[in-house]
């Protein structure tokens, strides 16, 4: 599955670059991803791309990321992937990763959710 999210969060260097705060933002996820911090979405790899970075207000980054997975449960739905996925980023947090990127909570939105075939070939299309 493709999961196009929206991370928001207080940045703790608004001084970065955007290619340096992208940089650790993807080294942060690596680091929980290892740490088996998103294994209640996927056992396999998660793929994590970030598509951009900007500052809607000073302070606070929104992060455009494409999570590439295959779901544990077949079953899942919109609701139930924006529940684990929440849940993940959340324990990610509280075990202190992304520490080096956010001052406080990241808000977690789940913009789409589609299979990576449907995806491609929607983007073969375009």
């Amino acid at each position: 599955m493709l999961y196009e999210i929206a991370l928001e969060m207080p940045e703790r260097d608004a001084a970065l670059t955007d290619r340096q705060a992208v940089e650790l933002l993807q080294a942060e996820f690596a680091l929980a991803n290892n740490a088996a911090r998103f294994d209640i979405l996927s056992g396999d790899d998660i793929g994590f791309y970030v598509v951009s970075r900007s500052t809607p207000q000073e302070g606070v980054a929104r992060y455009d990321v494409e999570l590439e997975l295959r779901e544990r449960d077949p079953r899942l739905d919109y609701d139930g992937a924006l529940k684990l996925l929440r849940r993940a980023f959340q324990d990610a947090n509280n075990a202190s990763y992304f520490v080096r990127v956010s001052s406080d909570e990241i808000a977690v939105t789940l913009l789409s959710r589609a299979p990576v075939a449907d995806v491609a070939s929607q983007r073969l299309a375009a």
